[in-house]
């Protein structure tokens, strides 16, 4: 590892920004305002608005549709006005995110999953180990909004996840979950990626708004073993902190809910034939949740097309599906020319 590194930053306001990393870890952003003439400074600093929503962005996977999906997330963050956070343990995804993805300006911070001992505590009596680094990734964004008195934030698997939709629509719809997560005093409020899928069994995260307005270290510092897991075993052989928030759902009288967007298609990124319960396109319609690639590669309508789970809250939208498939023509599969912003991530596609 380099001690000292230098890497040319995107912006969309086309400035010569760059970014200085110190043993692999961003530190301080700069911007050229006239050529060798001026540099302004700007140190890698947390949120000064702790009241607007913040995003943490977690990425750890190397693949293709990474970085697509990165930029789709960021463009929504600027579109709602937002902050963000990545979330990364991967130094090389790290970097390629720095060198490709285009940002709104210098405010680009990273911070890496805590395994501090008040969180090692909490993790042993939660997951199994296959899910450990996962559990502290998603315990470190609870763990960084209170450090930092963020009210409510945005949990995203920002690496695997993607919504077929314009910004624009996307950041009225994310903006009614806020608003119906407020009014109804929900304390975690999850996309259904496997609320229907398991008929109800799971609440899991993936796409989570969550209010900091319940002590949520007390809730976990209260359970002291793993014997919680009893009540799934007939469900899972791993268990994550999905599972045991879905316990407190079933069992502590905690408010989590599950939404959907009505006639918007969503794809969860991975080997959609060797891995059909991890991965797959979803496109919620009529009470339904179908799966186009299970139904029109595999046939099978069992799968394919089953009823969305009743306690998932509808929002509805003015999608259409013809629409939702033109954005992932001209977005993903590069069937027209493409923007000059995803020129610049296809050519780093097999990274």
């Amino acid at each position: 590892m380099r001690l000292f590194e230098k890497i040319k930053l995107h912006t969309m306001d086309s400035t010569k920004s760059r970014v200085i990393l110190v043993l692999g870890k961003p530190l301080v952003y700069y911007q050229r305002e006239h050529f060798f003439k001026s540099f302004t400074f700007a140190w890698n600093l947390p949120v000064k608005n702790t009241s607007i929503p913040v995003f943490y962005l977690k990425v750890n996977r190397v693949a293709d549709y990474t970085l697509p999906c990165v930029q789709h997330w960021i463009n929504i963050i600027n579109n709602m006005g937002a902050d963000f956070y990545f979330l990364c343990d991967n130094k090389k995804l790290q970097n390629e995110i720095l060198r490709r993805i285009c940002f709104p300006n210098m405010n680009v911070k990273f911070i890496s999953s805590s395994k501090c001992s008040q969180l090692r505590k909490i993790v042993k009596n939660i997951s199994t180990r296959f899910w450990i680094k996962a559990t502290y990734a998603h315990l470190t964004t609870f763990f960084h909004a209170k450090k930092t008195g963020v009210r409510s934030f945005w949990n995203i698997d920002a690496d695997d996840t993607f919504f077929a939709m314009p910004i624009e629509k996307l950041s009225k719809y994310l903006k009614k979950v806020e608003e119906y997560a407020e009014a109804y005093n929900i304390s975690a409020f999850s996309l259904d990626m496997h609320r229907s899928r398991t008929f109800g069994r799971h609440w899991s995260f993936g796409i989570t708004f969550t209010r900091m307005s319940i002590d949520w270290f007390h809730i976990l510092e209260q359970n002291t073993d793993s014997k919680w897991q009893k009540l799934y075993d007939k469900y899972a052989s791993e268990f994550n902190l999905d599972w045991f928030f879905t316990y407190l759902r079933d069992y502590k009288n905690i408010k989590m809910e599950s939404f959907y967007l009505d006639n918007t298609m969503f794809i969860h990124w991975g080997n959609f034939l060797l891995n059909i319960p991890g991965a797959a396109v979803f496109s919620w319609e009529n009470n339904r949740v179908k799966f186009p690639i299970i139904l029109g590669i595999l046939g099978d309508e069992k799968l394919g097309d089953i009823p969305i789970c009743p306690d998932c809250i509808k929002f509805s939208t003015s999608c259409k599906k013809k629409s939702n498939q033109k954005f992932i023509s001209d977005y993903l599969a590069y069937l027209y020319k493409p923007s000059k912003q995803m020129e610049n991530l296809y050519k780093a596609m097999t990274f």
